[in-house]
């Protein structure tokens, strides 16, 4: 019984999950800005679909920022932490979160 249920749940959760990935798909090829910027994006090594649209998405500003803002915005920034327990110490923090959990 839970068994079915549990199927019947996976199977809309991947339906739900499939349109929407067409839906930003298609809003990314009709538009010709987004596009273009998507096969800009695609064509750094590393990047696929999953993350030029992440940073589509989350970065509108792409394209009219420094290099090192973008790397800050995506936190991939290495960042140094001067207070606290980890005086002098780099990490690779802050940005926008969901962006980050994308790049890496």
């Amino acid at each position: 019984m839970f068994e079915d249920i549990d199927r019947e749940l996976k199977e809309r959760f991947d339906s739900t999950i499939k349109e929407l990935e067409d839906r930003i798909a298609k809003a990314i090829a009709t538009d010709n800005h987004l596009s273009e910027m998507a096969i800009v994006l695609r064509s750094i090594p590393g990047i696929g679909p999953v993350a030029s649209t992440m940073l589509i998405a989350d970065m509108p500003e792409s394209g009219t920022i420094t290099s090192e803002e973008a790397a800050a915005l995506t936190g991939l920034a290495l960042v140094a932490h001067d207070s606290g327990t980890i005086r002098g110490k780099r990490a690779i923090a802050d940005g926008r979160r969901a962006l980050r959990h994308v790049m890496f």
